[in-house]
This record gives structure tokens, sequence and C-alpha cells, in this order.
């Protein structure tokens, strides 16, 4: 197990960036000392670091990856409970219900594509820009090299 220092520099984050996404409800320390402080697992910081790269990569508000996972949870206890031997319509009531966690996880995640693909969109725009504007002086480099 790992002091919140050590987590800290595992993961990359700061001892108070630490502390405040377990005040989120992001990150629970799996233990604390007799003193009181954090005692952080492997599986923790690997926990850690998957909210840490969620954040980076999509882009996401530490509220939006609560959310998210708010729904993965959610999800996992529904199906626990489809695989509890519950009758046909208590399954299609939970399947239902799987779908619609589903549903907004994915549209979360089509909504930050859609974000990131006008972005790539407008770089690209830019460098197309670009590009044509270096034609155009290379051109009018090569002219004035021509002209007596």
């Amino acid at each position: 197990m790992y002091r919140i220092e050590e987590a800290a520099k595992k993961t990359g984050l700061t001892k108070r960036a630490l502390r405040y996404y377990e005040e989120l409800g992001l990150v629970n320390p799996s233990g604390r000392t007799e003193s009181g402080y954090r005692m952080y697992t492997d599986e923790d910081i690997a926990h850690i670091l998957h909210v840490k790269n969620t954040r980076d990569l999509l882009g996401a508000s530490l509220q939006e990856i609560k959310d998210m996972m708010d729904l993965a949870h959610k999800y996992e206890l529904l199906k626990q409970g489809y695989y509890q031997g519950v009758s046909a319509e208590e399954k299609l009531n939970l399947l239902t219900e799987l779908e619609r966690t589903l549903l907004a996880k994915r549209g979360f995640l089509q909504e930050k594509m859609n974000k990131l693909s006008e972005l790539l969109a407008n770089y690209d725009e830019k460098l197309t820009r670009i590009a044509r504007k270096k034609r155009e002086l290379q051109a009018e480099i090569e002219n004035e090299k021509e002209e007596p």
C-alpha cells in the first residue's frame, strides 16, 4: 500500500488533487493508517490513472467523469440484478434500464467526439489556408529570382 505522497508520484497528481478527487467521490483510498493517513493500493492507483486519462483524453470535467463513473456503477449493479434469477419481466425491465444507462454514456462520448471533430475540422481549414499561402509565397519568390 502507498501513502498519499507515493500515490501522488505514481499518478503525476498533487496530494491536494488526490484529496480533492476523494472529496468529489472520484477516488476512495482503500484504507487509512491508525494515524488517519490515506493508503492506496495498486488497484487504487490504476483507478486514479483511469480518471486522469479520462480527464486528459476526453477533456472531460471532473463532474462529467463522476457522472460517467456513476453510470458505469449503475450498469454493473443492473447487470448483477439480471443474473440473480429474476423473472423474465424483471429481466426485461433491467435490460431496458441497462440500455438507458449505456445510451447516456454513449451520448456523452458522442458529444465529446463531435466537439473534437469540429476542432479537427477547424485545424484542417487553417492548415489548408497556410499551405495555400505558402505556395503563393514560394511562387512569388520564384518569380522574383527569374526577373533580372
